[in-house]
């Protein structure tokens, strides 16, 4: 039995549940606006020769065949999407313009492969795991923060798209498997349990044979 006191003391000793994160508030709206280093992919229908994509300068414009370098820094994406419609719209018949935005996120921390992934407006943050390869041994329940340059991290909720917080390319998202304490909750409260019945019926017996 002290055997048994001394592993679960020492197993929540040293195996202490996380300390609790502020959640990335979610907006209902895709809030991303383009910065620098995002890419900026121009799909116009019947016209290949002026779709592609371009990226973000340091000075916020971007290159867009017919058109040539604009300002598009500080844009959201709906705002974009219908300068760059208007502006082709301009000579072109019916033109149908789709403007999609990605930006790199760095990943790392547990994750299976660590590194930068160019990402889209509805990728979620399951997705970027997955893209990520997943936790290092694939375990439930990984927990991803958002990591602030100025050191604030925020617990991403996984189902979320990306696009719909407030994740720029100067964050990182850090991964980090399901916690032991997480993981082993069910058998730790067990331990716990028979613990305390252990050393009550201890306590018994000693007051029974005075």
């Amino acid at each position: 039995m002290g055997a048994l006191v001394t592993l679960a003391a020492g197993g929540c000793a040293t195996r202490r549940p996380p300390a609790s994160l502020d959640v990335m508030p979610l907006s209902t709206t895709v809030i991303w606006r383009v910065s620098e280093g995002d890419v900026l992919r121009v799909r116009i229908y019947r016209e290949p020769d002026l779709s592609g994509e371009s990226v973000v300068a340091v000075n916020g414009t971007a290159y867009f065949t017919g058109l040539g370098r604009l300002h598009v820094a500080g844009l959201t994406l709906d705002s974009l999407q219908s300068d760059i419609a208007a502006r082709y719209g301009a000579f072109l018949v019916d033109a149908a313009v789709d403007v999609v935005l990605q930006r790199n996120v760095v990943v790392y921390g547990q994750a299976r492969a660590s590194g930068i992934y160019l990402v889209d407006a509805s990728t979620t943050v399951l997705g970027l795991l997955s893209k990520a390869g997943g936790t290092v041994s694939q375990g439930p329940n990984p927990v991803v923060t958002l990591v602030k340059p100025d050191g604030r991290r925020l617990l991403l909720p996984q189902e979320g798209r990306l696009s719909m917080m407030d994740i720029t390319s100067t964050d990182a998202v850090y991964v980090q498997e399901g916690s032991f304490f997480a993981r082993n909750q069910s058998s730790l409260t067990a331990a716990s349990l028979a613990v305390s019945i252990a050393t009550s019926v201890v306590g018994l017996l000693v007051i029974l044979s005075r």
